[in-house]
Protein backbone atom coordinates (compact mmCIF):
# COMPACT_ATOMS: atom_id res chain seq x y z
CA UNK A 1 0.00 0.00 0.00
CA UNK A 2 2.84 2.52 1.04
CA UNK A 3 4.29 1.87 -2.60
CA UNK A 4 1.21 2.20 -4.65
CA UNK A 5 0.56 5.40 -2.95
CA UNK A 6 3.80 6.84 -3.22
CA UNK A 7 3.30 5.70 -7.11
CA UNK A 8 0.22 6.74 -7.92
CA UNK A 9 -0.34 10.61 -8.65
CA UNK A 10 -4.48 10.10 -10.29
CA UNK A 11 -6.72 7.23 -10.28
CA UNK A 12 -10.45 7.50 -11.55
CA UNK A 13 -13.41 5.91 -13.14
CA UNK A 14 -13.80 7.85 -16.00
CA UNK A 15 -17.15 5.94 -16.59
CA UNK A 16 -19.04 2.39 -15.62
CA UNK A 17 -21.47 0.28 -18.23
CA UNK A 18 -23.14 -3.08 -17.92
CA UNK A 19 -20.45 -4.06 -14.63
CA UNK A 20 -17.14 -2.65 -16.38
CA UNK A 21 -15.02 0.15 -15.66
CA UNK A 22 -13.14 2.37 -17.71
CA UNK A 23 -10.12 3.65 -15.80
CA UNK A 24 -7.77 6.31 -15.88
CA UNK A 25 -4.27 5.61 -14.13
CA UNK A 26 -1.26 8.05 -13.93
CA UNK A 27 2.06 6.62 -12.14
CA UNK A 28 5.25 8.25 -11.09
CA UNK A 29 8.20 5.42 -12.78
CA UNK A 30 11.18 5.45 -11.25
CA UNK A 31 14.44 7.59 -12.82
CA UNK A 32 15.51 6.98 -15.06
CA UNK A 33 12.03 6.25 -16.94
CA UNK A 34 9.09 9.02 -17.78
CA UNK A 35 6.04 8.50 -15.86
CA UNK A 36 2.87 7.08 -17.32
CA UNK A 37 -0.79 6.84 -17.87
CA UNK A 38 -3.16 4.45 -18.76
CA UNK A 39 -6.85 4.31 -19.90
CA UNK A 40 -8.38 0.94 -19.46
CA UNK A 41 -11.44 -1.03 -19.24
CA UNK A 42 -12.10 -3.71 -16.17
CA UNK A 43 -13.93 -6.04 -15.79
CA UNK A 44 -15.01 -8.28 -12.41
CA UNK A 45 -16.30 -11.90 -12.60
CA UNK A 46 -17.00 -14.24 -10.25
CA UNK A 47 -16.46 -17.95 -12.79
CA UNK A 48 -18.21 -21.05 -12.33
CA UNK A 49 -17.85 -21.62 -8.14
CA UNK A 50 -18.38 -18.40 -5.54
CA UNK A 51 -15.27 -19.17 -4.55
CA UNK A 52 -13.08 -18.35 -8.06
CA UNK A 53 -12.83 -14.46 -9.04
CA UNK A 54 -11.28 -12.90 -11.90
CA UNK A 55 -10.29 -9.31 -12.89
CA UNK A 56 -9.49 -8.41 -16.40
CA UNK A 57 -7.71 -5.45 -17.98
CA UNK A 58 -7.09 -3.74 -20.97
CA UNK A 59 -6.50 -0.70 -22.76
CA UNK A 60 -9.61 1.08 -24.28
CA UNK A 61 -9.73 4.14 -26.13
CA UNK A 62 -13.20 4.95 -25.44
CA UNK A 63 -12.85 7.33 -23.30
CA UNK A 64 -10.67 10.66 -23.92
CA UNK A 65 -8.39 12.24 -21.33
CA UNK A 66 -5.83 14.73 -22.50
CA UNK A 67 -2.51 14.14 -22.69
CA UNK A 68 -0.38 15.18 -19.84
CA UNK A 69 3.24 17.18 -20.47
CA UNK A 70 6.22 14.70 -19.78
CA UNK A 71 3.95 11.97 -19.34
CA UNK A 72 3.92 8.69 -21.83
CA UNK A 73 0.71 7.38 -22.58
CA UNK A 74 0.91 3.14 -22.72
CA UNK A 75 -1.28 2.47 -25.52
CA UNK A 76 -0.75 -1.25 -25.24
CA UNK A 77 -1.81 -2.87 -21.75
CA UNK A 78 -3.19 -6.27 -20.37
CA UNK A 79 -3.79 -7.80 -17.26
CA UNK A 80 -5.47 -10.89 -15.91
CA UNK A 81 -6.04 -11.69 -12.44
CA UNK A 82 -7.29 -14.83 -10.87
CA UNK A 83 -8.11 -16.04 -7.10
CA UNK A 84 -9.16 -19.38 -6.31
CA UNK A 85 -9.66 -20.79 -3.03
CA UNK A 86 -6.96 -23.31 -2.09
CA UNK A 87 -7.52 -27.15 -1.42
CA UNK A 88 -7.61 -26.52 1.97
CA UNK A 89 -10.33 -23.96 2.21
CA UNK A 90 -7.29 -22.01 4.54
CA UNK A 91 -5.45 -19.78 1.82
CA UNK A 92 -6.00 -18.43 -1.56
CA UNK A 93 -4.10 -19.44 -4.97
CA UNK A 94 -3.11 -16.28 -7.14
CA UNK A 95 -2.50 -16.47 -10.89
CA UNK A 96 -1.50 -13.63 -12.65
CA UNK A 97 -0.82 -12.59 -16.80
CA UNK A 98 0.61 -9.21 -17.15
CA UNK A 99 1.45 -7.12 -20.14
CA UNK A 100 2.51 -3.35 -20.31
CA UNK A 101 4.55 -2.08 -23.63
CA UNK A 102 5.57 0.79 -21.46
CA UNK A 103 6.59 2.61 -24.76
CA UNK A 104 9.25 5.00 -25.23
CA UNK A 105 13.17 3.91 -25.46
CA UNK A 106 14.44 1.60 -22.48
CA UNK A 107 18.29 1.26 -22.32
CA UNK A 108 19.39 -2.35 -21.86
CA UNK A 109 20.48 -2.76 -18.52
CA UNK A 110 17.12 -1.71 -17.48
CA UNK A 111 15.14 -3.99 -19.20
CA UNK A 112 17.68 -6.68 -17.74
CA UNK A 113 17.42 -5.65 -14.37
CA UNK A 114 13.49 -5.73 -14.89
CA UNK A 115 13.70 -8.98 -15.79
CA UNK A 116 16.27 -10.15 -12.97
CA UNK A 117 15.48 -8.25 -10.30
CA UNK A 118 12.38 -6.09 -10.52
CA UNK A 119 9.95 -8.59 -11.46
CA UNK A 120 10.82 -11.08 -9.10
CA UNK A 121 10.94 -8.22 -6.51
CA UNK A 122 7.45 -7.18 -7.49
CA UNK A 123 6.04 -10.85 -6.88
CA UNK A 124 7.53 -11.11 -3.59
CA UNK A 125 5.83 -7.50 -3.20
CA UNK A 126 2.32 -9.11 -3.93
CA UNK A 127 2.80 -12.44 -2.10
CA UNK A 128 3.40 -11.01 1.64
CA UNK A 129 0.78 -8.03 0.61
CA UNK A 130 -1.62 -11.58 0.02
CA UNK A 131 -0.42 -12.81 3.05
CA UNK A 132 -1.47 -9.74 5.17
CA UNK A 133 -4.96 -10.09 3.93
CA UNK A 134 -5.37 -13.79 5.02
Amino acid sequence: KQWYQRRVRDLRVLSERDGDQIIYWRVAYPWPMSHRDYIFRRSSRLIEEPDRWCSIGRSDNSESVDLVKSVVRVEQYEQTIAFQRNESGNGTKVFMYYFDNPGGSLPSWLVNWAAKTGVPQFMTTLKKACEKYA
